[in-house]
């Protein structure tokens, strides 16, 4: 009876562990595949020229200085690619220009 309660009890343990061990996996691996904000800017408005790229740098960088609500800029980042699939940077351009300058920051 000891040696049944025994594998018993190993394979309970085993099992568990083996069920257990892809939340581990997930969790480790999540962030390091996480696209940052700046990331999701440049990929979803479809950035292609320098002058994006350094645009979508400064509201990024206006965010994290906390001069900019981020809200407000995934508001316009959603507006923009509603107005144009192909091309939604400028529509972001124009409107980040616009509603920074609304509560004084200036892009």
């Amino acid at each position: 009876m000891g040696a049944a309660m025994n594998r018993r009890h190993w394979l309970c343990i085993s099992v568990s562990s083996l069920l257990s061990l892809p939340l581990l996996v997930t969790t480790a691996s999540a962030d390091p595949m996480q696209a940052s904000f700046e990331e999701t800017l440049k990929f979803g408005l479809k950035c292609r020229r320098p002058l994006e790229f350094d645009f979508v740098a400064l509201v990024v960088q206006k965010v994290n200085l906390g001069q900019l609500p981020k809200d407000l800029v995934l508001s316009q980042f959603n507006w923009a690619r509603e107005q144009s699939a192909k091309i939604p940077f400028p529509y972001f351009q124009f409107g980040m220009k616009k509603r920074a300058a609304a509560i004084g920051v200036d892009l």
